[in-house]
């Protein structure tokens, strides 16, 4: 099993702006945690940061810090009210990096403590912080052994990854001319990445391309449908013979052609059965390329409650016997502190209803559209290759900018909207609504709970 900690970017910031204050001496802070079990990885998700105050300091200086007892019990107290794990952070003004001599004697007593102390199925751990992009981590186990953490996600404006041993895995040599513009480190970086992918057509196909292309080291692929013949002008991979072959594997035969070694974890199913939805929690980042509604609803919750970064994309063709009326693009960037599709209007309520009837009962959806109390669902759009890749590389380049930072600090925005019949581009960055599960704070890193993600899902 391996073990991770993920941030929001605003928590991580006020963690280490108190970890690393003016002065010489160590400083402390608890981190409260929900969690998220999957079949591969256990993440602990930060909900909240609370900082050791001076008055509960009973003495500090540069390489030791004495906390009074009943500053880490308040902390564990609050942990088992609200079923959280409870992490407790130190500095390191002058070093070591890793836990110290000292840690390693004094930390057994307070996470056997924290074992008694908070009930529940919570994993308890430590993080020490030499410097702001060096911290160093790991879980205490009930009886008494420890297993390291291996990488400290921090999630905004900026997918920060910090690895406790970065592997220098990546052959250099085959991505050179990337290496030569983003360097070696995000070439290491791009193959550490596990990227999920949700709908393997027009926009899913050229996405999936490119990330091998890129050197991404695992690829989830989730699409429940196989190729029809239409299908061929615009999905990657494809050829006319694969009609009626599930397009995860057409992708899969794409990997291994192109012999870059991408591993391929195919799940050949719809997001929308639980169990499958329920392997996008192993994802460090997730490319929302599904056309329906329902789907995308599940994606803005995963978002949310995971601290899992989606980027969503959409096409839309407006045309009229032939002719062209618009042509739009759209890549939305859906992280903690952003507005989500449904506070954008890029999804209903109303529509994500009318889909899940459309699938559970097509009777009652047809008698629903008679009596007009259901939206009328589209079938095939228009969909034409230029446009789905433009926007598939530009969904890409998103993922490099929020690893590199290659297009400013300034650029904050949240989504990329292509309109390509006027050859123009806009960006915009949208707040999320007070009334809606994105704007509640509280809400943020939920993690797992019963029904998964807070929602219903088929038998």
């Amino acid at each position: 099993m391996r073990y991770s900690i993920t941030f929001a970017e605003d928590d991580y910031r006020s963690l280490t702006d108190h970890l690393h204050q003016a002065g010489s001496t160590e400083q402390g802070a608890y981190l409260l945690c929900s969690l998220s079990v999957a079949e591969s990885e256990s993440r602990l998700l930060i909900r909240e940061v609370i900082p050791v105050l001076p008055e509960e300091i009973i003495s500090a200086s540069g390489t030791h810090m004495e906390i009074a007892p009943q500053s880490f019990m308040r902390a564990m107290k609050h942990a088992d009210a609200g079923h959280f794990s409870f992490v407790f952070v130190h500095s390191h003004p002058y070093g070591p990096v890793g836990h110290s001599r000292q840690d390693d004697v004094t930390e057994p007593g307070l996470f056997r403590t924290a074992y008694i102390r908070i009930s529940g199925r919570a994993i308890h751990a430590s993080i020490v912080c030499s410097g702001v992009d060096h911290p160093r981590a790991r879980v205490w186990h009930a009886d008494g052994t420890t297993s390291p953490i291996d990488v400290i996600r921090i999630i905004g404006n900026r997918f920060r990854f910090l690895h406790r041993d970065p592997q220098k895995n990546a052959s250099v040599e085959i991505f050179d001319r990337q290496v030569r513009a983003f360097g070696p480190e995000i070439q290491h970086l791009l193959k550490s990445l596990h990227i999920g992918i949700v709908g393997n057509g027009g926009t899913g196909s050229a996405v999936a391309e490119q990330l091998i292309r890129l050197g991404v080291g695992r690829l989830s692929l989730f699409e429940g449908q196989t190729l029809d013949a239409s299908n061929v002008t615009r999905v990657y991979g494809s050829r006319l013979d694969d009609v009626n072959r599930p397009k995860v594997e057409i992708i899969e035969r794409l990997a291994k052609d192109i012999g870059l070694k991408t591993v391929i974890i195919p799940y050949p199913e719809h997001i929308t059965d639980a169990a499958t939805a329920k392997a996008l929690r192993d994802c460090d980042v997730v490319f929302g390329c599904t056309d329906d509604e329902w789907g995308r609803s599940i994606l803005s919750k995963l978002a949310i409650d995971y601290f899992i970064p989606v980027i969503d994309m959409g096409v839309k063709i407006d045309s009229n016997e032939g002719s062209i009326i618009s042509v739009q693009g759209r890549v939305t960037t859906l992280s903690p502190g952003a507005a989500c599709l449904f506070c954008r209007g890029r999804i209903t309520a109303e529509g994500v209803r009318a889909q899940v009837i459309e699938s559970c009962n097509p009777s009652q959806a047809e008698e629903l559209r008679r009596q007009h109390y259901a939206p009328e669902l589209h079938g095939n759009a228009p969909a034409v290759i230029a446009f789905t890749t433009a926007v598939a590389s530009t969904a890409v380049s998103e993922l490099l900018h929020r690893l590199t930072g290659f297009m400013g600090s300034e650029r904050v925005s949240s989504e990329v909207i292509h309109f390509f019949d006027q050859t123009r581009m806009r960006t915009n960055h949208v707040a999320p609504s007070c009334d809606c599960y994105c704007g509640d704070r509280q809400r943020w890193g939920l993690g797992d709970q019963k029904p998964f993600l807070g929602m219903l899902w088929q038998e």
